[in-house]
C-alpha cells in the first residue's frame, strides 16, 4: 500500500505536491456521427511547483460522459 504522502507528490518533478480542483475543460471529439463539442468540470491535479496537471480515471469518466450525452443529443436532432 501506498504511503498518502507519496500520492500528493508530482509524478513529473517529483518534488511538489498537487494540489486537486475542478476545473472546466471544453473540448471536441470525434465520433461515428461527426464532432462533438463538449464542456465538463473535471478533477484536474496541478503541481505547486512545475505546474504539471493531470487527471485520474474518474475524470476520464467524466468526460466520457459528455461525450456520450451530446453523441446521443446529436443522433436526436437527425
Amino acid at each position: 500500500m501506498t504511503d498518502s504522502a507519496e500520492t500528493d507528490r508530482c509524478d513529473f518533478c517529483e518534488q511538489g505536491k498537487v494540489m486537486k480542483r475542478n476545473e472546466t475543460l471544453a473540448f471536441h471529439q470525434w465520433t461515428s456521427r461527426g464532432y462533438v463539442f463538449c464542456k465538463v468540470a473535471i478533477p484536474v491535479g496541478t503541481c505547486d511547483r512545475c505546474g504539471a496537471k493531470s487527471w485520474d480515471e474518474a475524470a476520464e469518466a467524466l468526460m466520457e460522459q459528455a461525450v456520450r450525452r451530446e453523441y446521443d443529443r446529436l443522433s436526436s436532432k437527425r
